[in-house]
């Protein structure tokens, strides 16, 4: 039986959305999910369900309990404050309604359920965050490097820099490699690692490129983003693959 893979949706207040695609009209609000997400879990052999931004947490138990796995995918920067920091020159947009919600499944999910997790970008920022682990706001001004993160001229497909992956870990079990071309789109990362979790992919300027939980349950977490790159290099589908692989164990 293929495992349900619950897949996190975005969520937007911008009204003018439905006016501009013709798909709704002013005042309403939207949730939104890049169809790159859905493909890598199907494509993978999951079944991936949506799970909408929701405003009563009362039914996150019910919703979690009826799933095989957890996706924690990419979007808005998260609220410093929810890390214990103010916000800095250089944060981005963030998402209060879209932060409780997410925080407080994750940290139910962590908590309450065995399945594996897998985190993408702000899905790696989010995990971190939920397990007490703190994020760089923004990376030109508080962690400057030649490296450049934030490729957003970049195809979605395409590599910009080698990152190297830890011996033994499950990232690299996963690829069957000790090293991958990734692409780069973030101008966050983890700066304290939460406690209970090791980086394991690391970019050629040291930032933390993947995490992992510690002990034998399946806890992984990316910044950069395989799912834009797995139709046009399947290889990079194995992240998934192997995701999907052990939440049918789970």
């Amino acid at each position: 039986m293929k495992p349900l893979i619950g897949v996190l949706s975005d969520f937007s207040e911008d009204d003018q959305i439905g006016v501009s695609t013709k798909l709704g009209f002013r005042g309403q609000e939207w949730q939104l999910l890049a169809s790159d997400y859905v493909r890598a879990i199907e494509n993978s052999g999951g079944i991936p369900v949506i799970i909408p931004v929701m405003q009563n947490q009362d039914n996150l138990p019910e919703l979690l309990s009826r799933l095989d796995g957890l996706f924690l995918t990419g979007g808005s920067d998260i609220d410093p404050q929810l890390y214990g920091e103010l916000p800095r020159a250089g944060l981005g947009d963030i998402n209060p309604q879209r932060d409780a919600h997410e925080l407080a499944l994750v940290r139910y999910a962590l908590a309450h359920m065995d399945y594996p997790i897998l985190g993408i970008c702000r899905g790696l920022q989010l995990l971190n965050v939920a397990a007490e682990g703190t994020l760089y706001q923004d990376l030109a001004s508080q962690r400057p490097s030649d490296l450049h993160h934030t490729n957003w001229n970049a195809p979605k497909h395409h590599p910009v820099f080698t990152a190297d992956i830890s011996s033994g870990s499950r990232l690299a079990a996963a690829f069957d490699a000790l090293a991958m071309p990734i692409n780069s789109y973030n101008h966050q990362a983890v700066k304290e690692l939460a406690p209970g979790f090791q980086a394991t992919m690391t970019a050629p300027d040291g930032l933390i490129e993947g995490i992992e939980k510690d002990g034998n349950r399946w806890v992984c977490a990316v910044q950069w983003h395989p799912e834009m790159m797995a139709e046009r290099h399947p290889k990079y589908l194995r992240l998934f693959s192997s995701f999907v692989e052990a939440c049918k164990k789970s």
